[in-house]
């Protein structure tokens, strides 16, 4: 008899707590189904209705924001970064050209026009050759409260990438304010690459800005540094050219860390800022880039 009661006393301890728990879980803010129904577009490869569907969510605050600004990203940076890019022009090369001064004054990134057109010798280039090559006339914009760097074309979203560290100095004392790209290096085993050489196709990225602000994979880099994914980067770097427009938001207030699932601490984490001097951030959920090809 006893032994009955416990068992009926434990299922109703049991019941009740995962009422508690429900109840609880109903308080944090439901995920869209938009993003599901999102996600299975682009399994189905219509990532253009996909994208339709979200472009209601990229300007919310918090993980569903996030999600889905990462969504829209991975459909539409590859988009930006081929032929099927909305701008796409045929350049002829004339006597004179070479191919720095041609990416230069189309405004396309030196390594991107090499990407494509299958260029391997920058020099082998000659007169009448016909260039395909993608303008980058985007603007940045560097959302310190989000922690999050967004690529722009007009009003459509073109990507968005995750600021994973970032000075105490720079996130304290930095005012909303307007810059532009004004250097992008690339680097192969450490060493800075010549703007011109072909192995920046396959270098590692540092962009820096007019303000001083300097974007890199690691705290390294002096002055006041952004950090990101080096990948993220090297994406980020192939979007813009030197001029692009940069706009820095800062506005704690407006959005609590809260609400952003986000938790700050100083100290070290793989792949990430690991400076004395640079603080990390931690989420509590993150959302991988959707790899479009199978």
């Amino acid at each position: 008899m006893k032994s009955t009661l416990l068992i009926f006393t434990a299922a109703a301890l049991s019941s009740a707590m995962c009422a508690t728990a429900a109840e609880r879980y109903s308080l944090w803010p439901r995920r869209p189904a938009e993003i599901e129904q999102a996600r299975q577009l682009i399994k189905e490869r219509r990532p253009d209705e996909a994208v339709r569907l979200l472009l209601p969510l990229v300007g919310l605050e918090g993980i569903a924001g996030r999600e889905a600004r990462q969504l829209v990203g991975a459909v539409n940076a590859p988009v930006y970064l081929s032929l099927r890019h909305p701008a796409a022009a045929v350049y002829t090369v004339r006597r004179g050209d070479h191919l720095t001064k041609v990416a230069s004054s189309l405004h396309c990134p030196y390594e991107l026009l090499m990407l494509l057109n299958g260029i391997v010798d920058p020099s082998a280039i000659h007169v009448g050759q016909r260039l395909v090559y993608v303008p980058m006339q985007q603007r940045v914009e560097i959302n310190l409260p989000r922690r999050e760097i967004t690529v722009w074309n007009g009003e459509m979203l073109v990507s968005s990438y995750n600021i994973t560290g970032a000075e105490e100095t720079l996130l304290s004392g930095m005012a909303e304010q307007d810059a532009a790209v004004t250097q992008r290096d690339g680097y192969v085993d450490g060493s800075k690459v010549p703007a011109w050489s072909p192995l920046m196709i396959c270098s590692d990225r540092r962009l820096t800005l007019s303000n001083g602000i300097i974007i890199a994979a690691d705290s390294k880099a002096a002055g006041l540094t952004l950090c990101m994914a080096q990948t993220d980067l090297n994406e980020l770097a192939l979007l813009v050219t030197v001029g692009t427009p940069v706009h820095i938001v800062k506005r704690a207030a407006d959005i609590p860390e809260a609400s952003q699932g986000q938790a700050w601490r100083r100290g070290t984490m793989p792949g990430q800022c690991n400076e004395p001097n640079c603080v990390t951030l931690l989420k509590k959920s993150s959302f991988a880039r959707v790899h479009l090809v199978e």
